[in-house]
């Protein structure tokens, strides 16, 4: 199931984020809870993919993560912007994406991202992956949920 991240949640994170290929390269010498906190002042919504099967928070079964939210004051950003024809302001990022190598990992990736692009598009934004992190996100992935391969980030096609 999909619930809020909790604090009690970045322990496990960190670890499952060590387990994913590529997560040394994309850490670049951060710490694995440096990296996945380093957004969340401006994050609309900071969610785990947690297989408990009841409601009971937080559990150890954490194993997927995801946020998104405002795009910071970066060239790429502005560059996506120009892209979609849209202010930058109208950008969500999907970032700090991934999950945990294992059986069912596509299909717990896939709804994570189909209900972050729901979201997103329920508020009017335009959805836009952050390239920081990028390389923990299959490209098939995003490329079968319609987002567009253009650098400097895909972002999601009208």
């Amino acid at each position: 199931m999909i619930r809020e991240r909790r604090h009690q949640d970045l322990d496990r994170l960190a670890a499952v984020l060590l387990d994913v290929p590529g997560a040394a390269e994309v850490l670049a010498g951060r710490t694995p809870l440096a990296w996945l906190t380093e957004h969340d002042d401006s994050a609309d919504v900071s969610w785990v993919f947690d297989q408990a099967p009841v409601t009971a928070t937080p559990t150890r079964n954490v194993v997927g993560h995801v946020q998104f939210y405002a795009p910071p004051a970066a060239p790429w950003a502005a560059a996506v912007a120009t892209d979609a024809g849209v202010d930058t302001a109208k950008l969500l990022v999907i970032g700090r994406f991934f999950v945990r190598p294992m059986k069912h990992d596509q299909n717990i990736a896939r709804y994570l991202l189909k209900e972050c692009v729901r979201r997103i598009a329920a508020r009017g934004s335009v959805a836009v992956f952050d390239p920081d992190g990028l390389d923990l996100v299959p490209h098939v992935l995003w490329r079968r949920a319609r987002f567009a391969d253009h650098p400097p980030a895909p972002r999601l096609l009208p």
